[in-house]
């Protein structure tokens, strides 16, 4: 009875010197000490790239004592806790750096996210769970095939009149998804009645929240959730990062977390220009005098770098001033008509002669080609002689298009080019795919650029590499390059290890 009642007070003592919680029991491996339930009238979710950092928390005193205006304009109320504070810390102090980044990297979208959420009817700040969710990157993707700003999946996308197929991700268009998003938010607070559990419930799913409520009444806040519920603790440490990303993000002078002019990245001014039809990213800038990557910077959800051959017309976003000279470039290419044919060059054949033969020029001729109209010709090759006006401003037969020779199937054509025989299809309006004609001029379809799932890259580690370093090469967290290789926090990689990159 002696030996048990010591027990007893032993456990006692410990916990008033650790600052356990009775009613809360959170394991040490959840990463930060148990917390009651705050009161909280509007506050908010989530994380994901930020959010994936391991937990660390050891029970140490804090560097410093976690700055928290109360008088800041938040747009809803919440009160600290540890949980809150130890997130604070790490962000600010040991993962300084790469939050620094992502807040520079965030700022470029926040204002238009904000915009969207404000007339929505939803609270601004809302807009920092897209930061860590995704870090403000349009491409991000998880390993579970979360996609763009707001990592939606591609089921609720859908749901929530999202497109996603093989020409278009609208999770990665930044207007429509934070409408999105904003609609499923909306949705979760009228279900659960309170921002936390309705951020709980974005991470993990409202299914996941709902069974935890139903079979735990006292469970009357976010803060009540604990293991051993059947909750991830991903999901534990989500909102508490999503706080202390807002409250460092809304007080950085105090934090040194003010991002300088060099880490800034301005907005992407843009003007809009309806495109009828299927069209090429490349050949449209090079007609209007900017580049490809603009042009995919500012339509990422133009995953195959052309526009959707159906569903009439579509919006592109181009960079401002650009307009004019795309809309006449695209006037020219859908109002000129221009038929190929080949011709095996025989013994007296000029290109002055070819093009009086096929209603030609020399030049289209040679443009086509990829010849001078000086060059001597061969006899027995093969040339492509375009029939009709072709412009300057439109291009030639490239990679993007294929004259069917005698023999030729779609099926082998699409082999050829890495597509698919339906693709091409579609980007022709073929009716009969197994009738088509020896000179028939095919559009071809730009491969995918960008998958809805990562693929696994060996990275090899060179002199001088660390894995924040290898981390940005690839576009993605310090935490998943730790998680993906089962490293330690404080590990050291050396030359010829080889690390393992889900890459996109």
């Amino acid at each position: 009875m002696i030996v048990k009642l010591r027990a007893l007070l032993l456990i006692l003592a410990l916990c008033i010197v650790q600052g356990c919680s009775l009613t809360s029991e959170i394991p040490p491996s959840s990463g930060y000490p148990a917390a009651g339930c705050p009161a909280t009238t509007e506050p908010l979710p989530p994380s994901s790239e930020l959010g994936e950092i391991p937990p660390l928390f050891d029970n140490h005193t804090l560097a410093q004592e976690p700055f928290f205006d109360r008088e800041a304009p938040y747009d809803f109320e919440f009160e600290m806790n540890e949980r809150i504070e130890w997130w604070v810390q790490q962000y600010s102090d040991r993962y300084r750096k790469q939050f620094l980044l992502t807040l520079a990297r965030f700022d470029s979208v926040r204002p238009a996210m904000e915009e969207i959420l404000a007339s929505q009817g939803l609270p601004r700040d809302l807009v920092y769970l897209s930061m860590v969710e995704s870090s403000g990157k349009a491409n991000a993707v998880s390993r579970t095939g979360a996609t763009g700003y707001w990592q939606f999946m591609i089921g609720t996308a859908r749901h929530y009149d999202l497109t996603v197929n093989r020409w278009v991700d609208e999770r990665r268009d930044l207007e429509k998804s934070t409408r999105a998003a904003a609609r499923y938010l909306k949705n979760l607070h009228t279900l659960f009645g309170d921002w936390l559990l309705a951020g709980a419930a974005y991470n993990a799913g409202e299914g996941t929240i709902n069974r935890i409520m139903k079979r735990n009444p006292e469970v009357s806040c976010f803060w009540d959730i604990s293991h051993p519920m059947p909750i991830k603790t991903e999901t534990l440490q989500y909102v508490p990062k999503f706080i202390a990303t807002l409250i460092l993000a809304k007080n950085r002078a105090h934090y040194g977390l003010e991002v300088p002019d060099d880490l800034k990245i301005a907005p992407l001014g843009y003007e809009t220009v309806r495109v009828k039809g299927f069209s090429y990213l490349d050949e449209i800038a090079e007609a209007a005098g900017f580049s490809e990557a603009q042009l995919v910077r500012l339509n990422p959800e133009l995953i195959r770098r052309c526009t959707p051959p159906r569903g009439g017309e579509y919006l592109l976003k181009v960079p401002q001033g650009t307009a004019p000279a795309v809309a006449q470039y695209l006037q020219k290419t859908h109002s000129t008509r221009v038929e190929y044919v080949t011709h095996t060059i025989r013994k007296g054949d000029t290109l002055i002669g070819l093009g009086k033969k096929y209603s030609s020029s020399a030049r289209d001729i040679a443009r086509a080609n990829r010849m001078k109209a000086s060059d001597i010709l061969t006899i027995g090759k093969v040339l492509v002689i375009p029939r009709g006006e072709l412009s300057a401003d439109i291009r030639p037969p490239s990679r993007h298009r294929h004259v069917v020779a005698r023999g030729e199937n779609l099926r082998g054509i699409a082999r050829l080019y890495g597509v698919s025989l339906e693709d091409i299809v579609e980007v022709n309006g073929i009716r009969n795919p197994s009738l088509i004609y020896p000179g028939t001029a095919l559009k071809i379809p730009p491969q995918l650029h960008s998958s809805s799932s990562p693929r696994m890259v060996q990275y090899r580690v060179k002199k001088g590499d660390t894995v924040w370093g290898i981390s940005q090469k690839f576009e993605v967290s310090t935490s998943d390059v730790i998680r993906w290789n089962r490293l330690k926090p404080s590990a050291r990689i050396q030359p010829g290890d080889e690390i393992t990159i889900y890459h996109r």
